[in-house]
């Protein structure tokens, strides 16, 4: 172990209550899996581990009223809470109530989430079961709940369970998943930070330990335990929104989930790729097509992505690849588009927009490929290449130098003739040097001049 963790158990065993890793940590060592945060435990109150601070450890107080504080020294830190047992309230609402200190390790296990979460490691490395079915669970790859309660008192563990399974590749033992049924509208309770973190936790459950499925496996155990509602309700309802048979395999549910395990482990794309189709029953009703159905859908997942308190940068990402996810879907597209395009999304989102593609034909089902996403990395590769503008930042000339070589004020046109001159230099990028854009410049705003004079 990690010498700072050493000199704990020391201290604490001067003490007479011996200190005990417990939780991930003890679960993630007993399957050989990487170990990030280290949480401690014992029968010793957070006041009183207060003592052991010196020159090699800093306590820094967590929460008292829980009875954890957070040990500090140098790049190491443990979250050591004491024994206790927690009371809720009515409701699913995370933090609890009332907290007891205790001195009984079994009570304390009892209070947590799973039973393969309820296991103690001592000083020699030895493992504690106090509930006497962690071990077994995880022999089993098994996720079960501690208590009949335990996801009645707090409704964020359904989530949790679900990103564990994702992220451990373990099944959830029938009563766990009968509870979580039964108490899904407890996440009514749970504020939309926290629901954000964890289902974005389980979107990407696949690359915390190389689970190749879990993010696919993840959303199919917040379906089947009916938590979907109270995070995404839109997505429900595309259950039983047949499509066509020709380009699908799935309903307009199960592709955006498949859609979504299909794209690549980025956080952005895989919530595009969630809510890329969320709007085709909803343009279906409104007018009978699937036209709008894009647009639409960015629209409404601008308003899921709010509810979640989602970064502002993180749904700018977002919003235009569910609003441009069906560009150039029948291939046929000109390079002069594609480049467009590219101009519009910026390189890094034009890139995730091709991801998305490739990832929306996997998701349905037909074993087809995105020859148009081919497309778009080779024009993309090509106008690198040969050097063109694909970056405004990237022209020849700003808007200082058309203001200054034209005689003009700050204003729309400075930046109207910088968008055309970049058109311009992407589709020429042998053009792409002051003289060439300049004198293009004057071209082009004699003919806006021109329009203006003529009223147009």
């Amino acid at each position: 172990m990690e010498e700072p963790i050493a000199r704990l158990f020391a201290w604490f065993q001067k003490t007479g209550r011996p200190l005990y890793i417990v939780g991930g940590a003890v679960r993630n060592k007993l399957l050989s899996l990487p170990v990030s945060d280290i949480d401690a435990a014992a029968a010793v109150p957070p006041q009183k581990v207060k003592e052991i601070e010196d020159g090699a450890f800093h306590v820094t107080e967590r929460s008292y009223g829980l009875g954890t504080v957070v040990i500090v020294s140098g790049p190491h830190s443990y979250e050591y809470t004491a024994f206790r047992r927690d009371s809720y309230g009515r409701g699913g609402a995370h933090r609890p109530q009332g907290v007891t200190l205790t001195e009984d390790i079994v009570e304390d296990a009892a209070r947590r989430d799973f039973t393969v979460n309820a296991l103690y490691m001592g000083a020699g490395g030895e493992v504690l079961d106090p509930l006497e079915r962690g071990l077994s669970d995880l022999a089993a790859r098994r996720l079960a709940m501690t208590r009949p309660d335990t996801l009645c008192e707090d409704a964020l563990r359904i989530l949790r369970m679900a990103r564990l399974a994702a992220e451990l590749g373990f099944s959830i033992e029938p009563d766990t998943m009968r509870a979580a049924k039964e108490n899904a509208a407890g996440l009514r309770d749970i504020s939309g930070e926290r629901i954000r973190d964890e289902f974005f936790k389980l979107l990407l459950a696949d690359v915390k330990y190389g689970n190749k499925d879990g993010a696919l496996i993840g959303l199919h155990i917040l379906k089947e335990a009916g938590a979907l509602p109270y995070i995404m309700p839109e997505l429900l309802e595309g259950k039983g929104f047949v499509q066509s048979a020709q380009y699908h395999r799935y309903d307009v549910l199960e592709h955006n989930l498949r859609t979504c395990a299909a794209a690549p482990p980025d956080i952005a794309i895989r919530l595009a790729a969630l809510l890329h189709d969320v709007a085709k029953p909803a343009a279906y009703k409104r007018d009978g097509t699937l036209y709008v159905h894009p647009k639409l859908g960015a629209q409404m997942a601008e308003t899921i992505l709010k509810r979640l308190k989602t970064e502002t940068k993180l749904a700018q990402t977002v919003l235009p690849l569910i609003e441009w996810h069906m560009f150039d879907l029948d291939n046929s597209a000109k390079e002069k588009a594609v480049a467009r395009m590219i101009v519009k999304l910026g390189r890094e989102n034009f890139l995730r927009l091709a991801a998305l593609r490739d990832a929306d034909f996997t998701g349905s089902g037909m074993g087809n490929i995105a020859h148009s996403a081919q497309k778009w990395r080779a024009v993309l590769a090509s106008k690198e290449a040969a050097r063109a503008p694909l970056a405004l930042k990237q022209l020849a000339v700003n808007g200082d130098d058309i203001q200054k070589a034209l005689s003009l004020a700050p204003g729309r046109q400075v930046g109207e003739l910088l968008r055309r001159l970049q058109e311009y230099a992407i589709k020429k990028p042998a053009q792409n040097n002051y003289t060439s854009l300049i004198r293009y410049a004057r071209i082009l705003y004699t003919g806006m001049a021109n329009r203006e004079d003529a009223g147009e």
